[in-house]
């Protein structure tokens, strides 16, 4: 029974996250108790930010910390391994690599520059009570999680926030940084519906645009205020999305699957990983793909395509953490040499 118990309420849980990424910002607006509030959750529960209840949960936390985040109607289940209880990325990287992991649950239907504001203020409250000095942050952020992250950091090095200085890398796998081409097509979809003299598709129309800010926000990718504010949600595929440079102390790698084992396949092309074509994930990755309009620039070197593994897998899939493992390796790798270089050049 407990076992029973324990699938409805992560069914119930995962129920109310599709609901608030559906419609979270009307939740929000209306007081509506469903409106998911931003938290770090662990074992099923929030987590209170306060020594003691970091230590309950972390008894071994220490100064490294890593932080996950889902994307659009999802919660922090998703990372968990089909049929491995307890096998997640974070727990992986706490095992292989002593990160404390964190894993946020948000409202996924706010403006992806709302929750990025917010998660910068929880990191500034995480930083200051966590038992261990924080030594450095990992970012790691599956599709929209990755946009919410870009977003933390923009606006946590805006503040000037500490813990910004403290990131050392930043992962997002599947991100749509150039936008998905789903919202693309529903906003196509409903401009062409207001377009017919017939108010019943007016009302679908308006219908269907009641879909959340964040997934109009993912038409294009957007990760500030500026970008939305004062814009109409529905225009015709108008682009107002701005240069927004990935935080420059950090090391950022970027992760994209595809349907096809061929990533210059139709298919791939087309539907990417089903819900983030191959370009957006990984701007510049394809030969003639020049990273679009105000897109981010990633390292080609810290870039990966895994040909056959659709948007969901990329989020807890083993080949996918051990190139996770193999660049935070190479990293420290990298680290420990050059400051074994520069200690010999003092002497």
């Amino acid at each position: 029974m407990a076992g029973a118990g324990r699938m409805l309420k992560t069914a119930g849980g995962l129920s109310l996250s599709i609901a608030n990424g559906i419609v979270g910002d009307y939740l929000a607006a209306e007081g509506n108790g469903l409106a998911q509030g931003m938290a770090f959750y662990h074992q099923g529960r929030p987590l209170p930010l306060t020594r003691r209840d970091i230590l309950a949960a972390h008894p071994g936390a220490t100064g490294k910390i890593v932080i996950l985040v889902h994307g659009l109607c999802c919660n922090e289940t998703l990372f968990a391994f089909p049929g491995k209880p307890g096998v997640d990325y974070g727990a992986l990287l706490q095992k292989d690599l002593g990160y404390t992991p964190y894993y946020l649950r948000y409202n996924t239907g706010l403006h992806i520059s709302e929750n990025g504001q917010a998660l910068a203020g929880l990191m500034d409250e995480l930083v200051s009570v966590h038992p261990e000095r924080v030594s450095e942050i990992v970012l790691l952020g599956h599709s929209k999680g990755g946009l919410v992250l870009r977003s933390a950091c923009h606006y946590g090095r805006v503040r000037g926030a500490g813990w910004v200085k403290l990131v050392s890398r930043v992962f997002h796998l599947g991100s749509p940084h150039l936008g998905a081409p789903l919202e693309k097509l529903g906003n196509a979809f409903t401009w062409c519906l207001k377009a017919i003299p017939s108010p019943y598709t007016w009302v679908a129309a308006d219908f269907i645009n009641l879909r959340s800010a964040a997934i109009k926000d993912l038409r294009f990718g957007y990760t500030v205020d500026e970008e939305w504010r004062g814009r109409d949600p529905d225009a015709l595929l108008t682009n107002n999305r701005k240069s927004v440079p990935l935080l420059p102390n950090a090391r950022h790698y970027a992760v994209a699957g595809s349907l096809n084992q061929d990533p210059l396949h139709p298919v791939s092309r087309i539907m990417g990983d089903i819900l983030v074509r191959v370009e957006s994930a990984v701007p510049g990755a394809l030969p003639e793909d020049a990273g679009g309009r105000a897109a981010p620039r990633f390292d080609r070197a810290r870039t990966r395509l895994f040909a056959g593994l659709n948007h969901f897998a990329l989020a807890a899939h083993p080949e996918v953490y051990g190139q996770i493992l193999d660049w935070c390796r190479e990293d420290e790798a990298r680290d420990h040499d050059e400051n074994r270089h520069g200690k010999n050049e003092r002497i």
